[in-house]
């Protein structure tokens, strides 16, 4: 007992800051108290698996728990030998997660997984939401003198993913976030590329919102934000990870370091400069390395129009919940790149003209020649992720596939600029392609084209490159050959026919003779094993071979590594072309890609106004993809008619109507061409929707609660310039709440903000408002009347509805006939009861006035319609 005592006084449990002292010591230790996140669990363990009796902590436990006490709040996967092993805690979180085997060591419960199959479970660990940290053997064991050096070379975390084999093609966001006096700077990085985003937001509302039209896997911030985070991070899965206050000091000495400048000035960062402080020290500590970022790149409102969650998935930009999205239908891009910059570019609508025009210019160019387009786009499906590829070579974590992958897309390079010059209008681009062919060569010159093994096999490195090299190569890989002539010169010698030259880990190189023979062996042969039918011996010649070629094994290794650093560390020199090649890439990608898309959908150039909006025969260019036949509408505005109130039934297609306006606008201001037969688009600063009926759990929101403040927004942040979508609003309360609060909104829109607005409504009581605004106008849905019941010929057309057919669309519905008939008698009676137009006359002849601005922004958590 009293030793017992001695060894738990120095033991440290894995989670926590927890140090069992001899008070803590009982004479059966069946519990386990750890600490993680702050929060106190207790784990049960029974006698078979921790029997802290007979439990002494030797060097290698020692070592283990010195370097798990560095990293409590993660996973520690501690190599030894040819397996990855986990304890204590970690153990059972990882038995229990990966679905493997808990064994025990020294009585404390264990877990292993293969070194070679490393990766597969890490994303397992890493999906689930944890942290691991990854310690790793720094010498070789046959060599270490006394316990084996490790150390921890990697903490792997979902934001901080660099391996080809963790990621998908899509972008990998890490949120740094940090919260000042009146804003909360945001910070977006991107491992796996370098890319840094800087975003400022009003409130966590729009941390939400943010998150939403992000792909965020991670979130850094700091202690006294983290529980303001966590509460929004839960809702969508997302693992947040709280730093303390030393990540956010000397703030402008990290960013000068990480960046290699003396002047952070021109990166205008402001208050970001704490969350990117951050993020780099973060990057560091996971990546056990530098951090290697690109310039930031600052989300100004002024260059990007701001698209709201609700917006994006109303108008279905990017893959969601509702199925068929824009970015499907107009992602045939080529590469990975190229479809990681269309998405950033649907997301991101410019709002300067000059800049539209620009990306217009160049689509245009490449959809006049198709033969150029299909001739680039062949050249691009040899191009691979080197926007990847350059941050694993900055992060030492290249392989020799990555460089093969490297020097076939810089083959194609030229043949990409020959084509381009000979378009004049895509000369620019061309010129701008950097010229690294000697880049090429050198990898062609140094690595075989085909990679076989391993990195350290000598199978990687060609013939020619290192004499010394080769020359091992050349004993490592004709041993067999070697050994076989040292066995036949043996039988000839001894006239033992049945001899034979093996190999095993135990006793090396050996030559076996069967028993009955043994006795011809010569003197120099020196018996080394007996086993039932056979003698086995070795020679000093066997000896000497054995030693030459082992130590040929381990030069091969040295020296094959060694090249390919060599090579890795030349190539860092042309990071920055690089990088300038990757972003021309990913835009020639997605030029060509909208010529492609537009060819192939007919979609026409739009032209860029000041005031007006003019659309004839446009199209929804999600739906015409999955209907037989589209019927186009067309659509005018300009800056005296600037208001429609839309009526017409259910299934009609209002709602796809007001989404293609607003598709159309977006595609627009993205540079794509449209679907339409002409278009011509004024530049809007913000698209706002207001769409479908929906509640919102998570905060005990109701749908009218949710619906007011969406509409909330709108009336805070729209201007002049804006594009409002509205349908359906009102409907989510009493009809003649509904009809007032939409009725005071359609004024208050059309007066105060003065945007170009399309409301979707069942409130024909609404379409009074175009006889006291003269810009306002009525449109509905055309109907069909037929004997066998209404056909909607999905026609937008000037007038007003003269009913709902609510009636009728259920039936085609198949609600049962005795419900649709009592349900026309139901309405019958309801009409004739009804005095609402007659109030609606009177509000129409002497109420219609101006509401009294008092926009101002929302404070968070309080709802202002106006």
């Amino acid at each position: 007992m009293q030793n017992n005592t001695r060894n738990y006084h120095r033991f440290k449990i894995a989670y926590g800051c927890c140090i069992i002292d001899s008070r803590q010591v009982l004479s059966i230790f069946d519990l386990l108290i750890n600490i993680k996140y702050g929060v106190k669990r207790m784990n049960h363990l029974n006698q078979e698996l921790f029997s802290t009796r007979n439990f002494k902590v030797t060097p290698m436990m020692k070592q283990y728990l010195d370097i798990k006490e560095k990293y409590k709040d993660a996973i520690l996967l501690f190599r030894l030998g040819d397996f990855y092993e986990a304890f204590f805690d970690d153990a059972l979180t990882v038995s229990k997660v990966l679905n493997i085997v808990l064994t025990k060591r020294q009585d404390a419960p264990m877990a292993g997984i293969p070194y070679h199959a490393l990766e597969n479970y890490l994303k397992k660990l890493v999906d689930s939401g944890f942290k691991v940290a990854i310690c790793e053997q720094m010498e070789d064991p046959a060599l270490a003198k006394g316990i084996v050096k490790r150390e921890v070379t990697r903490v792997v975390t979902p934001g901080t993913l660099i391996e080809d084999e963790l990621l998908t093609t899509e972008s990998n966001y890490m949120m740094s976030l940090y919260a000042s006096e009146n804003d909360i700077q945001c910070i977006l990085t991107d491992t796996s590329t370098g890319e840094v985003i800087v975003k400022k937001l009003d409130n966590v509302n729009e941390i939400a919102d943010f998150i939403q039209t992000h792909k965020i896997s991670q979130i850094i911030c700091p202690e006294d934000f983290y529980n303001d985070i966590l509460s929004v991070a839960r809702s969508f899965g997302i693992f947040v990870d709280k730093l303390d206050e030393w990540y956010y000091t000397n703030e402008e000495q990290t960013i000068k370091e990480a960046y290699g400048v003396v002047s952070i000035e021109h990166f205008e960062l402001g208050k970001a400069a704490k969350p990117l402080s951050a993020t780099i020290k973060y990057l560091n500590y996971t990546l056990n390395k530098n951090a290697k970022l690109k310039f930031p790149k600052i989300l100004e409102e002024s260059i990007y129009m701001n698209l709201d969650s609700a917006t994006v998935e109303n108008l279905s930009l990017i893959p969601g919940d509702k199925g068929k999205n824009l970015y499907d239908v107009l992602n045939r891009t080529k590469t990975p790149m190229g479809s990681r910059l269309l998405k950033w570019v649907i997301l991101h609508p410019l709002k300067d003209k000059n800049e539209i025009e620009k990306r217009l210019w160049y689509v245009e160019a490449f959809f006049e020649d198709t033969l150029l387009t299909n001739e680039i786009r062949e050249y691009l499906d040899g191009i691979y992720d080197i926007e990847r590829i350059i941050n694993r070579l900055e992060y030492d974590s290249a392989k020799p596939k990555d460089l093969i992958s490297l020097k076939n897309t810089l083959e194609v390079l030229q043949p990409i600029r020959d084509a381009l010059s000979t378009n004049e209008k895509l000369l620019p681009i061309a010129d701008s392609i950097p010229n690294v062919d000697d880049l090429r060569l050198k990898i062609e010159n140094t690595l075989y084209q085909e990679i076989e093994g391993e990195l350290g096999e000598g199978k990687i490195i060609r013939h020619g490159v290192s004499k010394e090299l080769d020359e091992y190569r050349e004993l490592l890989y004709h041993a067999n050959e070697k050994l076989k002539n040292f066995e036949e010169k043996e039988k000839h010698k001894t006239g033992i026919q049945k001899l034979k030259v093996s190999f095993n880990n135990v006793f090396g190189y050996y030559i076996e003779i069967p028993k009955g023979q043994a006795k011809l062996a010569p003197e120099s042969y020196t018996r080394i094993q007996t086993l039932v039918n056979a003698e086995r011996f070795t020679t000093a010649e066997l000896k000497d071979f054995e030693q030459k070629i082992l130590a040929a094994k381990e030069k091969v290794d040295i020296l094959e590594k060694m090249i390919f650093k060599n090579l890795c560390d030349e190539i860092k020199q042309y990071t920055q072309e690089l990088r300038k090649l990757a972003e021309l890439i990913s835009w020639i990608d997605v030029y060509s890609n909208f010529a492609y898309v537009s060819r192939l959908y007919n979609y026409v150039k739009p032209e860029i106004s000041d005031e007006e909006f003019k659309v004839l025969r446009g199209r929804h260019p999600v739906v015409e993809r999955f209907v037989e036949e589209f019927v186009p509408n067309d659509i005018y505005m300009d800056s005296t008619l600037r208001m429609f109130i839309l009526t017409g039934p259910n299934m009609s297609g209002k709602s796809t109507y007001i989404r293609q306006v607003g598709l159309i606008a977006l595609m627009t201001q993205i540079g794509c061409f449209v679907p339409a037969d002409f278009a011509k688009i004024p530049i809007f600063d913000r698209i706002f929707t207001r769409m479908g009926a929906r509640d919102d759990i998570s905060t005990g929101k109701s749908t009218f609660l949710t619906e007011m403040n969406e509409v909330a927004l709108i009336l805070a942040k729209a201007t002049k310039n804006s594009l409002v979508l509205l349908d359906e609003v009102g409907r989510g309360t009493s009809t003649f709440d509904g009809i007032s609060i939409a009725w005071a909104m359609s004024e208050y829109i059309y007066n105060e903000i003065k945007c170009k607005t399309i409301f979707a409504t069942h409130f024909t009581e609404l379409t009074e408002l175009s006889e006291g605004y003269n810009g306002i106008k009525n449109l509905t849905v055309d109907v069909k009347e037929t004997t066998d019941g209404v056909i909607f010929l999905h026609k937008v057309i000037e007038g007003v509805a003269d009913r709902s057919y609510g009636i009728e669309v259920a039936a085609i519905a198949g609600l049962p006939e005795s419900i649709i008939e009592r349900a026309k008698e139901i309405l019958n009676i309801i009409v004739e009861k009804s005095d609402i137009e007659k109030k609606v006359g009177i509000l129409k002849e002497g109420q219609m006035k101006k509401i009294k601005s008092t926009r101002k922004s929302i404070p968070e958590g309080q709802m202002k319609l106006f």
